[in-house]
């Protein structure tokens, strides 16, 4: 009895050893990201901060959001500072000064830059009689690096923007309504932390269809997608390059199908096929509309968006 229980105990500590050690290897593999402190040239110091963009409150959620995908490995922010200080770069990484020999940040694969660039809010109005209808849209855009810590090279520059309504309202003769967000600054920072997120994580681990069938299952979860994103798949053909310069210049594609995304959970998404073909497992997936963005748009012009007269 007491040789089978030991056996139980070893078998059942082997598995427990077999499983850290598995996910170990895993994380090993991840690639170290350090986010430096986000800057925000749109801010107006001069006339007691009629235009604040919180930068603080917009790096924290973009640390939130990458830490939450679960691909990577997020470096402390008091540790982001001393491992800049200890490479004499202090938040000038990558000028003149330290081109050459200043690069090879220990311990960290990847540094993220980012800065603010855009911030305000734009009225949108009808009226025809007593009846009155208008909406307050949130512009919010911040222009993002991500540089290769071992040599400085730029691996990824894009501008990120976000648009939201954050209050609507409607009068007729003397009856009036009234609608809006408590913080919408904090409201299109994080639908802009999220897509930054996304840009970051899908250049190097891309979304892809899991399983397909009725029910299409992708490799991302809550982090990147929320239930309604509008997201397209492609089938990767074959690799395309560049004969001068030996450069991948991606895959050929072809379009499968549109599809909305229908549940969220921490690890994958659930979606369903609204126009084209099924994409079958090893399909691209590129977001098209997020769904928290939706509100904000009214159609393209000239578009109709009922029936037709």
């Amino acid at each position: 009895m007491l040789q089978k229980l030991h056996s139980i105990a070893t078998l059942s500590f082997a598995l427990i050893f077999s499983v850290f050690s598995t996910i170990s290897v895993a994380d090993s593999n991840l690639p170290i990201i350090a986010i430096t402190k986000i800057k925000a040239p749109v801010n107006d110091t001069y006339r007691n901060y009629r235009v604040n963009a919180k930068e603080g409150n917009f790096q924290t959620m973009l640390e939130t959001q990458m830490t939450q995908v679960g691909r990577f490995k997020i470096i402390e922010r008091n540790r982001v500072d001393e491992i800049l200080g200890e490479q004499g770069l202090n938040n000038e990484f990558g000028d003149g000064s330290t081109a050459g020999g200043g690069f090879n940040v220990a311990g960290v694969d990847y540094l993220v830059y980012g800065a603010i660039t855009k911030l305000g809010q734009r009225k949108s109005a009808i009226g025809t009689g007593n009846f009155v209808s208008a909406a307050l849209i949130t512009e919010f855009s911040v222009d993002v690096k991500v540089v290769d810590a071992s040599t400085g090279e730029v691996r990824k520059a894009e501008t990120v923007a976000v648009e939201a309504k954050t209050a609507d309202g409607m009068a007729t003769g003397s009856f009036a309504t009234v609608k809006g967000e408590g913080d919408p600054l904090s409201d299109v920072q994080r639908i802009a932390a999220k897509k930054v997120a996304a840009l970051i994580a899908t250049s190097i681990f891309p979304i892809e269809v899991v399983k397909g069938g009725d029910v299409v299952y992708l490799n991302y979860g809550s982090a990147i997608l929320d239930k309604g994103d509008i997201v397209s798949a492609y089938r990767p053909g074959e690799e395309l390059i560049d004969e001068a310069t030996g450069i991948s210049l991606g895959s050929e594609e072809s379009f499968e199908g549109e599809l909305e995304v229908t549940e969220t959970t921490a690890q994958f998404s659930k979606a369903k096929l609204l126009s084209g073909e099924t994409p079958s497992k090893g399909s691209l997936i590129r977001i098209k509309q997020k769904s928290s963005e939706k509100s904000s748009s009214n159609g393209k012009p000239g578009e109709k968006r009922g029936r037709k007269i």
